[in-house]
């Protein structure tokens, strides 16, 4: 067995992982009623950004840039983006999503991260 290393290689990023909440399982589940499988144990997604600085500033670049994330999180299950909530703001991103910012990333594998 290999030794453990004791500190791990620091990713010039910083994470934002979010997670849907119920009104996003609600909307979902009201495009596809005749297909309500779609639980609320649903993975969450983990965005990295290239701000790397203390949680507030990531805060700050999530208020400005939540758009972005709102669309790929919607999109993920139904591209017509007329059956999109129209007039998203920050505060019905945080209705619908839970998320969580992490400003330090490592990197625990030897292998080289791809995109």
């Amino acid at each position: 067995m290999e030794p453990i290393p004791y500190y791990y290689d620091h990713v010039n990023r910083s994470a934002i992982l979010v997670k849907a909440k119920q009104p996003w399982y609600d909307w979902i589940n009201n495009i596809y009623p005749d297909n309500p499988t779609i639980e609320s144990n649903r993975e969450p997604n983990v965005y990295l950004i290239k701000t790397k600085h203390n949680n507030q500033v990531i805060l700050n670049w999530l208020k400005i840039h939540f758009d972005e994330i709102f669309q790929n999180e919607l999109n993920d299950w139904h591209i017509d983006e007329n059956d999109w909530p129209q007039k998203r703001t920050f505060t019905m991103f945080k209705l619908w999503f839970e998320f969580e910012v992490c400003g330090r990333v490592l990197d625990m594998e030897d292998s080289p991260i791809t995109k």
